[in-house]
This record gives C-alpha cells, structure tokens and sequence, in this order.
C-alpha cells in the first residue's frame, strides 16, 4: 500500500514539475504579411507569463521628468524560453491543418515564423499556437485570427488602419499598453499597417547592443492591449529610423555596440515578415497598398542633392513606378515610413518633404500625381494631417502618432497652402472602401464617441476624385 501510493506522488510531482516547466506566450503571436493564399504566423516562447511591468516606473506610468537622465534597457524583462513550436489553422468552414514541430532557441530569440501556404482567399482563419519545452512536456496553447486577401478580381468591402510612432514613454495604459490598440479593433479592420517607429532605441530606456534592442520589442509585445490586437488582426510592419538604430539614421552608423545590420536582422526577427521589406499587397479588386524601404538603400542625408542621391535605391524605385503603373486596383495607396508631400517641421533633412532629398522627392510627387486614385499614407510625423501638395496636386495623409502622449517634438502648425486638414493630436487613421463609398478617417485614440464608440474623428475625406 505504501510504494502504490509513493509512486502516485512521484507521478503526481512529475506532472507537476513538467507543468511548471512549461512555455508561456508573453509575447503572444503576430499575424501578418496575408496574401489571397498566404499569411505569417510569429510567436515567442517566454519564460513567465508575463514581463516584469514592475522592474521602472516608466514601463507603466509612461515618461516622468525623472526618467529623462540616461537609463539603459534591462534585457531580463521578458525572458524566452528554449522550446518547440507549432500552429493549426483553419479557415471558416473548412479543414484543419497543423504544421510540424519547431524549435526555437536562444540563436533566435526563441522566435519561429510559420509561413503559411495555400489558404483560401477572402477567409478568416482561427489559428492555435502550441508551445512546449520538449516532447515530454506539458503544452500551452494560444489562439488568434487573421484573415485573408479576396482575388484581385473580386469587388470587396475593405476596411484597413495605418499608424506610426509608438513608445515605452508614451505607454498611457499600465501593463495593458496603448489604448488605441484595444480602440482599433472597434474599427473592425480587415488589416492593419504600422510604418515603423514601432519602438525607440534612442529613447529611454535605451537600447545600445543587440541584446537590449530584442529585450525592447520583448517588453513592447508584451503590453495586453498591443499584444492582443496583433494576435487577432492581420498586420504588415515597416521600419523606421528608431526601430532600425537611432534618429535619421543611415547604412553604416552605430549606435553604442548597436550596429545598423543589427538592426535590419533584429527588425525581421522580431516581425512577420516575407523576402522583401517593400512589397505590394491586393486586396481585392478595389484596393492596393505599397510599403516603401525607407532606410536600407538610402544616401547620407550628408549628402549633396541631386539624380545620385537617395532613399528608395533604384531598383525599389524603378519597381514602384512599374508596378503602380501596372496596377488596374480602383485605389491605389503608397504608404511611406516618411512624408513625400509634407510641410515638415523646420529642421528636418531626412525625408522626401525636406530639402535634404528635393531630387528625388520631387521625381515621386511628379509620377504618383499623374497616377490614377493614387494617394500616399505616411507616418513617423507626430501629428495628424492631409495635405495636397501646391505643385503638383498629389495628396497625402498623415496618420500621426499613436496618441496624445506622442506628440512630442513640436509640428508645423497649420499651413493654409497645403494642409486640407491638421490637428495636433495622436490616434490613427482609418481607410474604409465600399462600393461607391471610399473615404479616409482621422481618429483621436482616447476620445470616444459616446453613439459610436469609437474614437471621435477629427476630419474624414472623400477618396472620390
């Protein structure tokens, strides 16, 4: 009677143990990069259920006087966890399929993407990602959605969100993050773009080696109210100067042991991501987004001006002109991490509005204004806007930051010559095609309407032309 019941303990405290040594999902997963018959799942496995929100005030309380001395990023926040990984999936009505089993590792920041093949267009997809430490122990799941592109022949709704510039100082909501995320998805949005700035190296707490910069996007992934909308609403990511290594930054340049090739590498880690960081995507009939490469291929913003310099690289270049010119969709959006048309704020030298890259700019704004329903989106300005541009008539829009808490770093204030719109708060800015009906709308994350529930809206345009 006694060794039964010693080896029901030994069996009950091995079961134990093997649950307590099972994975979370911290990070949770992000779901991205969906074509009409592809899509990307990323997740990370993490040590703790959740990051460590205590560690500095700033992670929950945003940026104090007090955090504006030098503070470097703890790389212990949200550890990861040595496992193995795989995900089911399966499209409304249809048949179940579950990929193999995959191990992630320290190597990769115990990260794995799932690219996803041969899935039925115009679908929304429930997806369960399953982690464990090894083939005999417990399993955690997590579960998420993401949908996918109609046939670039079908006439479809559409209704996409783009924003920029998000940070741990501007954090508004403790450990649930931003509240503009959980505020996004009253939107119902079929995707979601973020042009980049997703993060700040450059911005307490600092981010100067490699090891720092993965703990940075381990903390930001790990707010509830960011993670969870990345889980559940299919994303395409773009990168910035700040998510790449430092303010205005070009190839070549370090910031502390960070170097600018670590910063590319971490950047495709840490996000969905396909072969290419510019590349076009159909949704439907109706609609077509181009995501630029503003960082890669540039010049020095140093640099004289002229044919030789800039941003894009010919070949990104030649291949936007072409494809563009190409494309039958009724709208067109070229959707930039920087403006082309502008007005920017005095000082600046690191974009297409500014004088630093005039060439060039003025070589984009002369093609996409001869361009049918052509419009560009861009982000990394903080503040919201429409402008059309006095020269050539091409109109862009300002998605502005993630919110009010983002506005930092002053604007240009309203300039009758050119802005159609401008208001100098944050949220995003949400794209709606319908039938006869296309317009563009500016939110004010934070501000809800009280009969819609959503963020109120600050300006909405008439993509009619």
């Amino acid at each position: 009677m006694f060794a039964k019941l010693l080896i029901i303990i030994l069996i009950a405290a091995t079961s134990c143990q093997a649950q307590e040594s099972a994975p979370h999902f911290a990070n949770g997963a992000k779901s991205g990069e969906a074509t009409h018959n592809s899509a990307i799942i990323w997740t990370r496995l993490t040590k703790n259920e959740s990051a460590d929100f205590k560690r500095l005030a700033i992670f929950t309380e945003g940026l104090e006087p007090s955090d504006k001395s030098k503070m470097d990023m703890p790389t212990d926040v949200n550890p990861g966890m040595a496992g193995q990984v795989r995900v089911t999936y399966v499209a409304t009505g249809g048949t179940e399929r579950t990929t193999d089993w995959k191990t992630v590792d320290e190597q990769s920041d115990f990260v794995h993407q799932f690219h996803l093949t041969d899935l039925i267009a115009d679908s929304e997809y429930t997806y369960t990602v399953h982690g464990r430490q090894n083939e005999k122990g417990a399993t955690k799941t997590l579960t998420g959605r993401f949908k996918t592109a109609p046939e670039e022949t079908e006439s479809a709704p559409v209704k996409f969100i783009v924003s920029t510039c998000q940070a741990i100082r501007s954090i508004d909501s403790g450990p649930d993050g931003h509240i503009a995320y959980q505020q996004m998805r009253g939107f119902e949005p079929d995707f979601f773009v973020h042009t980049g700035d997703i993060l700040y190296y450059d911005k307490v707490p600092l981010s100067k080696n490699a090891a720092q910069a993965r703990a940075k996007w381990n903390l930001m992934f790990g707010y509830r109210f960011n993670r969870e909308f990345h889980q559940n609403v299919t994303s395409y990511f773009m990168k910035d100067d700040h998510d790449t290594l430092k303010n205005d930054c070009w190839p070549g340049q370090k910031y502390g042991e960070l170097t600018f090739d670590q910063g590319l590498e971490i950047f495709r880690e840490q996000v969905p991501m396909g072969e290419s960081t510019f590349r076009t995507i159909r949704w439907g009939k109706d609609a077509q987004i181009w995501l630029t490469e503003n960082r890669d291929f540039r010049s020095s913003n140093r640099d004289e001006d002229g044919p030789d310099k800039t941003i894009l690289g010919e070949e990104q270049k030649a291949w936007l002109m072409k494809s563009i010119s190409g494309s039958d969709a009724t709208y067109k959006f070229v959707i930039s991490p920087g403006p082309i048309v502008g007005p920017d704020k005095r000082g600046k030298a690191d974009n297409h509005s500014n004088a630093a890259f005039a060439f060039e700019g003025q070589q984009l704004r002369d093609f996409l204004s001869k361009q049918k329903n052509t419009f560009v989106i861009c982000g990394d300005r903080h503040w919201q806007y429409s402008s059309k541009d006095p020269e050539t008539g091409l109109l862009e829009f300002g998605c502005g930051p993630i919110n009010d808490e983002h506005t930092f770093g002053g604007t240009p204030g309203n300039d009758e010559n050119y802005h159609r719109h401008f208001s100098p708060f944050g949220g995003f800015l949400g794209v709606t095609i319908d039938g006869s009906n296309a317009k563009a709308e500016w939110f004010h994350a934070g501000k809800l309407d009280k009969e819609t529930g959503l963020p109120e809206i600050l300006h909405t345009e008439d993509l009619r032309q």
